[in-house]
Order: C-alpha cells, then structure tokens, then sequence
C-alpha cells in the first residue's frame, strides 16, 4: 500500500450514497494499485483514512469481494485478491465484444446530431490531452464511450456495459497515468470515431476490440514499471 492517501478523501460526490463512494474509492483505489495484491486491508485503518465510521466499509467490502478484488478469511482478515489483474482482463475482454457491438450499431443507427456529439467529444479529449489535463480527460474519456454505448440503442448492451461501468472507469484511470498510453488511446478513439461517422460498422467494431485489448494488454504488461508513480 503506498503512504498517500489522497485517493481515499471523499469530496463533492453529487448525488451518490456514502456506500457508493466507498466502493468506487476502494475499487479505484485498488484497480490502480494502491492497494496492491495481498495487500491487508483494515476497517479501522481505511475509516480513518476516509474519515467516516466503518459500517459502510463493511458494506462496500461485501461488494467488493463479490467482484474479486478482495477476499475475506476467517480469523484472519481481508485482503487484496492475488487475482485483481486476471479479473481486470477478464472484465476488460467482455468490454471488448460488447462495446465493438455498440459501435458497430452506432456506425449504423446514428443520426445526424449524434455524429455531431460524438465529434464534439473527441474535440473535448484532444484539447485536454493537449493541456495535460488527466483526471478531466479521465471523465471526458468515460463519455465518449458511454455516448457509442447509448446511441447504439440497445437496452441490453446498456445493462451489461453498466454492471462494468466500475471497472471501467477505475481501469482509465490506472491506463490515462501514462502518457503513451493517452497519445495512443486518443488516436484510437479518433479513428473510431471516423469509422462510425464513415457508416463503416464493421471497421467501427473492428477499431473498438483492438483498442480496448490493446489498452489493457499494455497496461497490465506495464503495471509494474509504473504503478509505484500513482
């Protein structure tokens, strides 16, 4: 576990539940490391860490464990799954099929505006690519493939894409800390994008497997390199 704790601070959250918070907090924190594999994670330690009282800890350790990221032994305590890449690349795998999916049926069902929503989003990344704006092109980047996910139309890709949304989103993270990888995601994200307004579905799934496997092949095979830089 590295000694910062500034990922755990809980600040302006919206609308969402403290146990909500928690479990993205947990989950990010350890989907980038900083919790790293069988590492020792205690109630007390991270109540304190956060600054809240440890009943909604033990909630969101109960989701946790139910995704694999963590495991709970009896009389000994709870730890960081030793498996926390494999089930990243399994979630990340079934990300790739879906979301080369939703592209292909955007590539086909898109109007008009929602081509021009699309390339609006692509403008927004590449200019906070540009001023190195990280966190921001985090969240920009959670958009433009939430976006493909919606204009595809389809209520069951949406449900599926949403159970692994978590995932996701903690996954960008931990890949957008590398500059190479930014360039190239951004690059990647361009072409789909002129693949989808091109009407081309099947470059459009194409383009979006690759660069999903792609991301999580060089970031796992990376991790070690630079996750103490987080």
């Amino acid at each position: 576990m590295k000694t910062e704790s500034g990922i755990l601070q809980i600040g302006n959250e919206g609308f969402k539940s403290l146990r909500e918070i928690v479990v993205e907090k947990l989950r990010e924190a350890i989907i980038t490391g900083y919790f790293e594999p069988g590492s020792s994670l205690r109630e007390r330690d991270i109540s304190e860490m956060m600054g809240i009282s440890t009943t909604p800890i033990k909630e969101a350790f109960r989701i946790l464990e139910h995704e694999g990221l963590i495991k709970s032994i009896p009389r000994s305590g709870t730890f960081v799954s030793d498996l926390v890449d494999t089930n990243i690349h399994e979630v990340q795998m079934l990300r790739a099929s879906v979301e080369g999916l939703a592209a292909r049926l955007m590539a086909l069902k898109a109007t008009p505006e929602q081509l021009k929503r699309l390339e609006e989003q692509i403008i927004k990344m590449e200019t906070l690519l540009e001023g190195n704006e990280t966190d921001l092109l985090v969240e920009e980047n959670s958009k433009f493939h939430n976006l493909i996910r919606e204009c595809s139309e389809s209520p069951m890709i949406s449900q599926v894409l949403r159970n692994a949304e978590g995932f996701s989103k903690a996954f960008r993270k931990r890949a957008l800390q590398q500059t190479e990888e930014k360039n190239e995601g951004y690059k990647e994200h361009r072409e789909i994008f002129e693949a989808i307004k091109a009407r081309n579905a099947d470059l459009a799934d194409e383009l979006m497997r690759k660069h999903i496997l792609r991301t999580v092949s060089n970031v796992l095979g990376n991790f070690n390199k630079w996750g103490s830089d987080i």
